[in-house]
C-alpha cells in the first residue's frame, strides 16, 4: 500500500476511529486501526465487536493494500505533527507503516491484518433518511436519563422508534425518571431499536456538528448509520422497552409556569446545600403564586429560595432529586417551563410552554 493524503483528512479520520478501537486480550488486533485501499478509495476501520466504524478519505493511491496500526500510537503521532500539509503512508516489510512528510520519516510497527474482523453489512433494505443534527438532538435530549447499570440492558439504552408516518421518537429511563423527545414524521418504516448508552455517546461524538442527511437501517441485532464517507454500526439490545406511556400521568392537579433560567439558577444555588441524595423540597403555594425550593445539609448548611410563578390548581409540597430536574432543562426549547404535578407521591412532568416535543417525567423521592 502506498497513498498520499492531506494531514487534516487523515487526522480527522483517525480521531473518529481511534476511540472505537478496543482492548481485547484474546484478539489484540482490535486495538488497531485498519488502513486499507483499493483502486478507488482509502478506508480506515476500527471495531471492538460491539461498535464498528469505517471512514473514507480522499487520497492519491499509488499502490493498493492494507495495514493494521495501533490506534493510540498513530493517533498520538498524527495529532502532534507540525504544519505538514501532505502525508505519505507506505507499507514496508513485516506489516510496518512508513509515514513520510516533507520534513520527517517515521516507522510504526503494525500487526498482521488477517485476523482483523470485517464490519457487517446490512441485509435489510428498509431505511430511514433524516438530517444528522435532528438525530443527534433527539439522542442528546434523552440519553442522560438511561440507566447506568447493565443489569437491565433494555433501560441502559435509548429507545428509538422509526415507525412510518409517526414522529421519530427517542425515549430513555432509569426507572426514577424518563425523558421523551419527538421530531418530524418518518417517511419509511425502519422499525424500533434499543441503542446501548455507550453507542449513543459515540453516535453523538461522530455526528455532532454534521448537517447532511444520514441513512438509518436496523437489521437483525444491529443498527447501521450511513453518512457521506462514513459507516457506523452498533449492536442493539434484544429486549422490550417498558410501556412508558402507561406511567405518564393523564390528569394533573397543579400546573406551574415559570422562567427556565430562573429555575436553573435556583436549582444550581440549592445544589450547593443538598444532601448526599441530591434532595430538594419544592413547595407550590397556589394562593400566593409562589414557588419555594429548600435544601439542607448537616455539614454545609441550608438554602431557601422564593420566586413568583403562574400557578393553576392546588398547592403542593414534594421532594425530588434536583439533578433529575436540572439535567432535562437544557433540552426544553422555550424560555418558559411548565411543571405539571399529578398529586402527592405521583410523578412530575416537565415540558416547555412553547414547545411540547420534549417532556421529562421525574418520580418524587418519597415514592422510591
Amino acid at each position: 500500500m502506498k497513498i498520499t493524503c492531506l494531514k487534516n483528512h487523515l487526522k480527522e479520520a483517525i480521531a473518529l476511529t481511534e476511540k472505537i478501537s478496543g482492548k481485547n486480550l484474546t484478539l489484540p488486533v482490535l486495538s488497531n486501526i485498519l488502513i486499507s485501499c483499493d483502486d478507488k478509495k482509502v478506508k480506515l476501520t476500527a471495531t471492538n465487536l460491539e461498535l464498528g466504524i469505517e471512514v473514507e478519505i480522499p487520497a492519491k493511491i499509488e499502490k493498493k493494500g492494507k495495514v493494521a496500526i495501533p490506534a493510540g500510537i498513530i493517533n498520538g503521532f498524527i495529532s502532534n505533527i507540525g504544519n505538514e500539509e501532505k502525508i505519505t503512508l507506505e507499507t514496508i516489510s513485516e506489516n510496518n507503516l512508513l509515514i513520510a512528510t516533507q520534513n520527517s520519516s517515521t516507522i510504526i510497527k503494525g500487526q498482521p491484518t488477517e485476523d482483523f474482523p470485517s464490519l457487517p453489512r446490512p441485509e435489510n433494505k428498509k431505511e430511514t433518511e433524516i438530517p444528522a443534527h435532528e438525530f443527534v438532538q433527539g439522542l442528546k435530549s434523552v440519553w442522560y436519563a438511561a440507566s447506568l447499570s447493565s443489569i437491565k440492558p433494555e433501560i441502559a439504552s435509548v429507545f428509538v422508534s422509526l415507525s412510518k408516518g409517526q414522529p421519530l421518537t427517542f425515549v430513555a429511563t432509569d426507572s426514577f425518571r424518563l425523558a421523551e423527545k419527538k421530531t418530524k414524521q418518518i417517511p419509511s418504516d425502519a422499525g424500533s431499536v434499543l441503542i446501548p448508552q455507550r453507542s449513543v455517546a459515540e453516535i453523538i461524538r461522530i455526528l455532532d456538528g454534521k448537517e447532511e442527511k444520514i441513512r438509518l437501517i436496523s437489521d437483525k441485532n444491529q443498527i447501521f448509520i450511513l453518512a457521506d464517507g462514513l459507516v457506523f454500526v452498533s449492536r442493539i439490545v434484544e429486549g422490550i422497552f417498558p410501556d412508558y406511556q402507561q406511567i405518564i400521568p393523564k390528569k394533573f392537579t397543579t400546573d406551574v409556569i415559570l422562567d427556565k433560567n430562573l429555575l436553573v439558577s435556583s436549582l444550581r444555588a440549592a445544589s450547593v446545600f443538598s444532601n448526599k441524595l441530591n434532595e430538594i423540597i419544592i413547595v407550590v403555594d397556589a394562593e400566593s403564586g409562589e414557588v419555594t425550593t429548600i435544601t439542607s445539609n448537616a455539614d454545609t448548611g441550608e438554602h431557601t429560595s422564593h420566586f413568583k410563578a403562574k400557578v393553576t390548581g392546588e398547592s403542593i409540597k414534594m421532594n425530588f432529586n434536583y439533578k433529575y430536574i436540572l439535567d432535562c432543562l437544557p433540552h426544553v426549547n422555550s424560555s418558559g417551563v411548565l411543571l405539571r404535578f399529578s398529586g402527592d407521591g405521583k410523578p412530575l412532568v416537565i415540558t416547555g410552554t412553547e414547545d411540547n416535543t420534549f417532556q421529562c417525567l421525574v418520580m418524587p423521592m418519597n415514592s422510591l
